[in-house]
């Protein structure tokens, strides 16, 4: 809640299958002294799963996008126009405690007046594949691209290696697995270049299809894993960080699988490249202790390597809205926007490799 105004993307019920989801202006260059402007929210469908949630957030060439994604709990049955009935999943048990089926993405709306106003190209969808890759989770299938988030290339996607822009997500392929909002087991990689015609346009879209295949045009079924870990995978952010040329991705998951209600741990894993070559360098177990959408941001990424040899960064995310301590892991943590600092500690040799 901001300024008395209120989002709520979950809970749509028939008949109206309703939801808000919330955006906001940041403004500053100090990320001890912020402020949140321009507070406003946006109604659209959660038809026909149950939650509609925002994800990947991208301001290019004066154009800001902004993504959704369906959520949706096991067995929840669904009305369709003709009085038939569906029910979503379901996901194998034990039951997660919460949102337990992680739908598709549904699409990006835009703004060109930093978003004041929006186009919204799917304000209900029309069928259980009515969205942007056209997966589902219906009859307990698996989505590849669950909350994606855009890689994080700088302002501007300075950083870009190609002047496209690049979108990562939590995924699955095994039923036997719970795939939840904070709960899969790879992680899946696609791009496009970013304009309002090409954005929602599947068959202008580009999956990574494993070292042979390459990039594949407008077909999601050849997309491949960049990792995998079973049952360990989660919420995924990617960013970019030129100070130290290196790819760095933050993965949130469950401390105990399945629970969603409870502990998060948070990882990071980096490469110098953006689909392979991925080494983990941080796990940390109950961080939050219930973090997630856990990011770098590049606008708070120091330029260079301090005196010392260390790199300093900030940390973004929420945490804790199931969990209440006394005090969050680390203080500060809490269920709203936390912003953490961070320095790195690198080897000497890669230390040395970087200063030339």
């Amino acid at each position: 809640v901001t300024s008395g105004i209120n989002s709520n993307s979950g809970s749509g019920e028939s008949p109206s299958y309703m939801s808000t989801t919330g955006m906001a202006t940041v403004k500053g260059n100090d990320p001890f002294n912020l402020n949140v402007t321009d507070v406003h929210t946006f109604q659209s469908s959660t038809w026909p799963y149950r939650g509609r949630y925002p994800c990947g957030s991208l301001s290019v060439n004066g154009t800001w996008f902004y993504g959704t994604y369906f959520l949706a709990n096991p067995n929840a049955t669904t009305v369709f126009p003709d009085g038939s009935t569906k029910t979503v999943g379901p996901n194998p048990g034990p039951n997660c405690g919460n949102w337990c089926v992680q739908g598709p993405a549904v699409s990006f709306r835009s703004s060109v007046d930093n978003g004041k106003t929006w186009t919204e190209p799917r304000l209900r969808s029309k069928g259980i594949k009515d969205n942007l890759f056209g997966e589902t989770a219906f009859n307990n299938e698996r989505v590849k691209f669950g909350a994606p988030h855009f890689i994080d290339f700088g302002k501007n996607m300075e950083h870009s290696p190609d002047g496209m822009a690049y979108i990562v997500g939590h995924g699955s392929s095994n039923r036997s697995n719970v795939q939840a909002w904070m709960l899969g087991d790879q992680v899946y990689i696609a791009r496009v270049i970013p304009t309002v015609s090409n954005i929602n346009d599947v068959e202008k879209w580009e999956f990574y299809g494993g070292s042979e295949a390459g990039w594949v045009k407008g077909d999601i079924s050849a997309a491949r894993p960049i990792v995998e870990w079973d049952r360990n995978m989660g919420v995924v952010t990617m960013s970019y960080h030129p100070a130290i040329k290196k790819y760095v991705l933050c993965i949130s998951t469950a401390t105990n699988y399945p629970s969603m209600r409870g502990e998060f741990d948070t990882y990071f894993l980096e490469s110098s490249s953006l689909t392979e070559g991925w080494s983990l360098f941080q796990y940390n177990r109950a961080f939050g202790p219930e973090a997630y959408f856990v990011h770098h941001p590049s606008k708070f990424m120091a330029a260079s390597l301090d005196s010392a040899g260390r790199y300093n960064l900030f940390l973004s995310y929420s945490a804790n809205f199931a969990e209440s301590p006394e005090v969050g892991k680390p203080v500060y943590s809490g269920y709203h926007w936390s912003l953490q600092q961070v320095r790195l500690s690198l080897s000497k040799e890669y230390e040395e490799l970087l200063r030339g």
